[in-house]
């Protein structure tokens, strides 16, 4: 726990301090400066009648000061109340501030399911850190992020890039020998790598006319048959 609240901590110096001031009511830029000033107490009195009236960038940034203790008095529920008010008005950074809490199980019951919706949903404003959580999540053996989110194997930003390396590689239905092989794949064919369990890697097959297709398109292949080319999957 204190891992993670260290880490929401550096989380929380990065976001505030790249938040955007422009076209902000005039009292949240007067809490932005209190901010870098190190007055805490400032901040917080210039936000909070704000956040009350529904302004997302502050509502935010009250969670940001009850997660860390800064001017208050640390109340991870009172940072979830606030990043919650904010992402139900669509702030990315509010609803990735969201993920890591059902992630941490700090403010809220620990909900992986949750978490990845969360992420998902910022994901698809754009939000970089969202993007790596979702992939981390695709490496957890305790939950199948593509069972709470089919959606992510058409994301073009989701995923990492590989290259088989045999001449005919036997790709399965499932992460395992004894499952059925649904299609070949020969050398140097690139596939988009979307998850992992054990020594198995779950991959998005190529979309050629003729080419080898599952029945969703997914499929399982050993990992040491697969390089990875060095590139992540294609951002937008």
């Amino acid at each position: 726990m204190k891992k993670a609240r260290a880490s929401a901590a550096i989380l929380a110096a990065v976001l505030l301090a790249n938040v955007a001031c422009a076209e902000s009511p005039v009292a949240f830029e007067q809490g932005m400066n209190a901010l870098l000033q190190g007055d805490f107490a400032e901040a917080y009195c210039q936000w909070k009648p704000l956040a009350e009236q529904g302004h997302a960038e502050s509502q935010y940034n009250l969670g940001w000061l009850h997660a860390n203790g800064n001017g208050v008095t640390v109340d991870m529920r009172r940072a979830f109340h606030w990043w919650n008010a904010a992402a139900l008005q669509g702030h990315a950074d509010a609803e990735f501030a969201l993920g890591l809490s059902y992630l941490a199980g700090e403010g809220v019951k620990r909900d992986l399911e949750a978490a990845a919706n969360w992420f998902y949903q910022a994901a698809q404003r754009g939000h970089i850190d969202a993007r790596e959580s979702l992939l981390r999540l695709a490496g957890d053996l305790n939950f199948d992020v593509l069972g709470t989110l089919p959606q992510l194997a058409e994301e073009p930003w989701f995923g990492w890039l590989g290259e088989v390396t045999g001449e005919r590689v036997n790709v399965r239905a499932g992460p395992g020998t004894g499952t059925a092989i649904i299609a070949k794949l020969g050398r140097g064919e690139a596939v988009r790598v979307l998850s992992r369990r054990g020594d198995w890697l779950r991959i998005r097959l190529p979309q050629l006319e003729g080419g080898p297709e599952g029945a969703d398109g997914l499929a399982w292949i050993y990992h040491s048959l697969l390089k990875p080319t060095g590139s992540r999957a294609a951002a937008r």
